[in-house]
C-alpha cells in the first residue's frame, strides 16, 4: 500500500525562457490547491458536533458523545507524528488526496449506514478513523508550503494558507443548512 504514496519521479527541465512564467502559475495552483485542500480537511474533520443533537434525541448522553468525539484528538495527535514520517516520503498530492477521500468516506458511513452510530464503541471507532486519516493532511500540506515557497515568504503565505482551517469549519454550517433546505425529509 505504500507504494502507492511513492514520490513522483522528477520531470524534466523547461526551457530558460518558460520557467518564470511556469513557475509563478505553479506556485498559485499549488498555493490554491492546499488552501482548498486543508478547508476541506477541517469541513470534514468538524462536522460530527452539528450530528450530536439528533444523536442526543437518540437517547445518547453528552458525555457518551464526548468519549466517542475525543477519539479523534487522540487519532489526530498519533496519526500526526507517524503520518508525518511516511508522508516525507511520498507524493504529497497523492498522500493529501488519500487522506481527505477516506476522511470523507468515514464521515459518509457515519451520516448515511446507521449501523456506523448504533453504539458508543462503533462511534468511538470512527471517530479514530477519521482523526486517523485527517492526520494525514497537516505534514504535507507543510511540507509543500516549505518546498514551493522560500523563507522571506513563508511567514505572508502560512499566515494566508492557516485562514483554510477557519473556511472549513465556517463552511460546515451552512452547508450543512443548505442541505436540509434542499431536502427537508432528510431532517426528520
Amino acid at each position: 500500500m505504500l507504494k502507492m504514496f511513492k514520490s513522483a519521479p522528477a520531470k524534466e527541465r523547461l526551457p530558460e525562457d518558460q520557467i518564470d512564467s511556469h513557475y509563478k502559475r505553479l506556485r498559485f495552483q499549488v498555493f490554491m490547491g492546499i488552501f482548498i485542500g486543508y478547508a476541506a480537511y477541517y469541513l470534514l474533520r468538524k462536522n460530527f458536533s452539528l450530528a450530536m443533537p439528533g444523536l442526543i434525541e437518540e437517547g445518547y448522553s453528552k458525555g457518551e458523545l464526548g468519549v466517542a468525539l475525543s477519539a479523534v484528538s487522540l487519532a489526530y495527535g498519533i496519526s500526526k507524528f507517524i503520518m508525518g514520517t511516511v508522508s516525507d516520503r511520498s507524493n504529497p498530492r497523492i498522500f493529501l488526496t488519500s487522506g481527505l477521500v477516506l476522511s470523507a468516506v468515514v464521515s459518509l458511513l457515519m451520516g448515511f449506514v446507521p449501523f456506523f452510530t448504533s453504539s458508543i464503541a462503533i462511534m468511538f471507532v470512527m471517530m479514530f478513523l477519521l482523526g486517523w486519516f485527517q492526520g494525514m493532511g497537516w505534514p504535507p500540506f507543510g511540507r509543500t508550503l516549505v518546498h514551493w515557497f522560500s523563507v522571506s515568504e513563508r511567514g505572508t503565505k502560512i499566515s494566508i494558507w492557516n485562514v483554510a482551517h477557519n473556511v472549513g469549519g465556517g463552511l460546515m454550517a451552512p452547508i450543512a443548512t443548505l442541505g436540509m433546505t434542499i431536502l427537508p425529509e432528510a431532517t426528520l
